[in-house]
């Protein structure tokens, strides 16, 4: 009993990460022009190879109605300051006005159905230095979302508090669907750790799908958000939104050094996760 618990466990540990995706922006640092092949979406792909999940092609996703996409958003790769006050190449994410409340600009991949059990994601990100003050009271921010098309989704915020204070929070729900009525599986959040305004922060995030599945996220190293449980229910995950510039306000936001792996990289044993 014991040796075949013992080979379970090393069976479901034992496996090596993949690599899917990186990029620090240095040598492919051009987009290609946006693309509308259907209102209300437009696509945008970088100029170098994308990111494949079960066989299918990440893009930008921007919602937007209006035939002026500028007037409402647009992804750029310039040079900014980095971490260490080098310059660097990095993906500069703009939200100039909302034309709807679900205006966003996700990097997204539709799985058409084809279960995604694991996910590791790695990179850079600087809000803008007032992003308080630019949320303003009771507000949020996307980091992430993966959904299926009838039963659940994983979503990861930054909100603000009735004083404008930022905090981390991540939950599972229903929001997949118009007129369902609300449902939130599970929540965790973090009042704690401060959201960085202004300055490069290196942001980890991990889920598993399962019965008895794992989300966490972590900020510069730190253990913010951790959630042990259920993460899937019926329904194939069908869209991974990678990370998204999605939020109540008009916001912008930069992002640099982008990892992108089939599971978390250690050494196979439990307790890296």
């Amino acid at each position: 009993m014991y040796i075949v618990c013992f080979l379970l466990i090393l069976m479901d540990y034992s496996y090596a990460a993949n690599l899917m995706f990186q990029t620090s922006f240095e040598e492919d640092n051009n987009l290609l022009a946006p693309d509308r092949k259907e209102s209300p979406i437009w696509w945008q792909d970088f100029n170098h190879t994308t990111i494949k999940v079960q066989g299918e092609k990440a893009l930008f996703q921007m919602i937007v109605k209006s035939s002026n996409l500028h007037k409402f958003m647009e992804n750029r790769i310039e040079i900014t300051e980095a971490r260490d006050g080098n310059k660097t190449h990095a993906l500069h994410q703009i939200i100039k006005k909302k034309e709807e409340e679900w205006t966003q600009n996700a990097y997204i991949v539709d799985t058409e159905g084809k279960e995604q059990k694991r996910l590791y994601i790695r990179y850079s990100l600087r809000f803008p230095k007032n992003l308080s003050e630019l949320l303003g009271r009771d507000s949020w921010l996307v980091l992430s979302e993966y959904k299926t098309l009838t039963d659940y989704r994983l979503a990861f915020y930054v909100y603000s508090d009735e004083h404008k204070k930022l905090y981390w929070y991540v939950h599972g729900d229903n929001v997949v669907i118009d007129n369902t009525p609300y449902k939130e599986y599970w929540f965790r959040e973090n009042r704690k750790v401060p959201v960085p305004q202004g300055e490069w922060m290196e942001i980890e995030i991990f889920w598993e799908r399962g019965k008895h599945g794992r989300v966490w996220l972590n900020v510069d190293g730190e253990r913010v958000l951790n959630y042990e449980g259920r993460t899937k229910l019926l329904d194939p995950i069908r869209f991974i939104m990678f990370f998204t510039n999605y939020a109540k306000t008009p916001i912008d936001q930069w992002i640099d050094n982008i990892e992108i792996w089939d599971d978390y990289p250690c050494d196979g044993k439990k307790s890296c996760y």
